[in-house]
């Protein structure tokens, strides 16, 4: 009997899992492929740190044709722009067609920036890879005196905002530019909900500290080449944009007709198997769990979810049960890089911003980032990669 088909669709920390396994040789055996527009993955974690300067490129990325290599799997180089669950195929941006008995989803979030005109075209994000590169360029670059002032707008003021715009003061600071102005836009009037204020408190403590204005209530609705438009009308002129909002549904699930939330986010139930749709499963920042549909969309949720998925995944291939289910953590810790050799914790009602702090986030994405590095046990893939 031939080995099961098993597709994994984009290179989210999910897939990144299951790679893993299959390199160590925790998973039953099978066909796989994994498609990613990208032949690198950045740990958006550590990314950040690269605008800031604390890692180079290499550090951050996961080269996906050494992990494929290892783990035996076919890398296809592509984007899927549907996936037909009914006749268990994929059909990719080039035209092709890759069919599957399992398929995984963890494509993350649609790119920051793409719900806001001018943005793709005009803002900065960091991935992949070569964008981040070019984003720490162009701050190098306006690092350079000018007569008139010089300004950078930070689009979304959650996590990745707030890590960005501190990341990239890190780096014109040390490039005596400091006189660079940053804001920092969101629509939404509180940080973090509202709901944890020893956190918004710490945020826009350290935010003044480092001459950052934080503008809530206040969103972008366009980007062009020297400006941002805002959501009261006026504009404001930008030399560099970050685009740093939460995450966007992609366009692939609805297109695919398959089960989406309000918003467009893939619905999974608590086995991570897109609700109703047979030999698909998904976790990630592209998907809402349908039994608890405000669980936040950040990383540390992200890990957990994948490692039930690849239980999970486990069980489906050796046809020996359904999985169990993923419950999200009721409290996590969170670090973000200050820029300037602390980080933010936060957990629960507890926030610092301390020196031990970063060194502890260090210490973790280096650990985190480490399990990719070409994990033993893989020889060579099927059929290339």
């Amino acid at each position: 009997m031939p080995a099961p088909r098993l597709l994994l669709i984009g290179p989210g920390h999910p897939n990144l899992l299951v790679l893993e396994a299959l390199a160590r040789r925790r998973m039953p055996p099978a066909d796989v492929v994994l498609v990613s527009p990208e032949a690198a993955q950045v740990h958006s974690a550590m990314a950040p740190g690269f605008v800031e300067g604390r890692y180079r490129a290499e550090e951050i990325t996961v080269d996906l044709r050494q992990l494929a290599l290892a783990a035996e799997c076919r890398l296809e180089t592509g984007k899927a722009v549907r996936i037909d669950a009914a006749g268990r195929r994929v059909l990719l941006e080039n035209g092709a067609e890759l069919p599957y008995d399992l398929a995984v989803v963890a494509v993350g979030g649609a790119p920051p920036g793409s719900g806001i005109p001018g943005a793709t075209q005009h803002g900065f994000s960091v991935k992949p890879v070569s964008r981040a590169i070019e984003l720490a360029d162009g701050l190098d670059r306006l690092a350079e005196p000018r007569p008139e002032p010089r300004r950078i707008a930070v689009i979304g003021a959650g996590a990745a905002g707030v890590e960005l715009a501190l990341c990239a003061r890190a780096r014109l600071d040390r490039k005596e530019a400091s006189d660079v102005i940053i804001s920092l836009f969101d629509s939404r009037s509180e940080l973090f909900g509202g709901r944890l204020p020893a956190w918004s408190d710490l945020v826009m403590r350290v935010l003044a500290e480092h001459d950052i204005t934080l503008r809530l209530g206040v969103g972008v609705t366009e980007v062009g080449p020297d400006f941002v438009r805002l959501s009261d009308g006026r504009v404001q002129p930008a030399d560099l944009v970050l685009c740093a909002e939460g995450p966007h549904p992609h366009a692939l699930f609805r297109d695919s007709g398959l089960p989406v939330d309000s918003h467009g986010f893939l619905l999974v139930d608590d086995t991570l198997q897109a609700q109703g749709v047979a030999g698909l499963l998904a976790a990630g920042d592209a998907v809402t769990l349908a039994s608890a549909p405000r669980a936040p969309k950040a990383g540390v949720f992200t890990r957990r979810m994948g490692e039930v998925l690849v239980g999970n995944l486990r069980v489906a291939l050796a046809g020996t049960g359904t999985g169990r289910p993923y419950r999200p953590q009721a409290r996590t810790l969170a670090l973000l890089n200050a820029g300037d050799g602390r980080a933010l914790l936060f957990y629960g009602p507890v926030a610092r911003a301390a020196g031990w702090a970063m060194r502890l986030k260090d210490r973790l994405d280096r650990r985190f980032m480490s399990r990719f590095r070409r994990p033993p046990g893989g020889t060579g893939a099927r059929g290339g990669a």
